[in-house]
């Protein structure tokens, strides 16, 4: 009897020791704001379906996650179009130290983001921002510099044209704003913050860009990849308060070129078979669909999904 215990015991160790545990890999993400919350989303729908355990890796900002991602120090990481289009093309945010080996996995979903006013100012738009104090800086968020450079090339301004209030953020922006020391803050369209800064100011409206073929040309000499998008009121649209040209860009998944083309199929085809458990982990994802995954967006996707999405039919056609 104690013979065949210690063999069913023996049989079992030996069992548990050659089962291969889930792959572990990791994706690159802020800590805190939209960029964390996307990824945890995809990490966890990724993880539930077995055979892959992601696992976030929270950093200060892009530009510390996304060369690991190149150099094959971490497979995957999130960010919006324009920073990775930064980082590959080694411009601007990432000047003078390009990033080649990053390839997109899927496009995840739009965002929208204008400049917000009081409800009652007298400024009806960019160009009314001529001398007034409006946020600048941003060394703790440099992608807010850059995009509002963009806002003020669209009525041919620079910051030398306003006063310039310095924060360091993204909160201070909004707080400022709130306490009416600077007449303006970008803020993404629907979001929290959006009723935050109504509450505060009794009211707060979207300025409309400016849509000619100049003012969008001057917007992506700052902003690449991005565009701009009329947008009409709805109940939960804070702040549009009429059909307003705002700024739209998309959210992305991409990978190291060198990360296997089976691992980076089976992250592609967890989010594809499983969009509803993607939906309801919140808001951001309310625009994510199958089709869109695929987009082009003007960098070169991952081999490992490029086969998933050609088995799928939505590989788009390259002319």
């Amino acid at each position: 009897m104690q013979l065949c215990k210690f063999v069913l015991v023996f049989a079992a160790t030996c069992l548990a020791s050659c089962t291969d545990p889930a792959q572990m890999v990791g994706v690159g993400t802020t800590k805190g704001g939209a960029t964390s919350q996307v990824s945890a989303a995809i990490a966890k729908v990724v993880s539930s379906q077995g055979d892959l355990q992601v696992r976030t890796q929270p950093m200060a900002g892009t530009n510390q996650y996304i060369p690991s991602v190149n150099a094959g120090q971490l497979e995957f990481g999130v960010s919006n179009i324009v920073q990775l289009t930064f980082a590959v093309e080694g411009k601007s945010l990432f000047e003078g130290h390009p990033n080649p080996d990053l390839r997109m996995v899927a496009t995840l979903m739009p965002f929208r983001v204008g400049l917000l006013v009081p409800k009652d100012s007298d400024i009806r738009t960019v160009a009314d921002l001529k001398g007034r104090p409006v946020p600048s800086g941003f060394r703790a968020a440099p992608l807010f510099k850059v995009v509002f450079d963009g806002f003020l090339a669209t009525e041919g301004l620079s910051y030398e044209d306003v006063q310039q209030v310095p924060v360091s953020g993204v909160n201070q922006m909004w707080e400022l704003f709130m306490q009416g020391k600077v007449l303006t803050a970008i803020v993404t369209v629907g979001s929290a913050i959006a009723k935050q800064t109504d509450a505060a100011l009794g009211g707060v409206r979207y300025l409309s860009f400016d849509d000619s073929p100049q003012s969008v040309a001057a917007l992506n000499e700052h902003v690449p990849r991005a565009h701009l998008e009329l947008m009409q009121p709805a109940p939960n649209l804070t702040g549009l308060l009429t059909p307003s040209n705002l700024l739209n860009y998309d959210y992305t998944l991409f990978a190291g070129k060198d990360v296997p083309d089976e691992l980076v199929y089976q992250v592609v085809r967890a989010m594809y078979e499983n969009p509803d458990e993607l939906r309801v982990s919140g808001a951001l994802w309310e625009e994510f669909t199958v089709e869109g995954m695929s987009k082009d967006v003007g960098i070169e996707y991952h081999t490992g999904a490029i086969k998933f999405y050609q088995e799928k039919g939505i590989w788009p056609t390259q002319g």
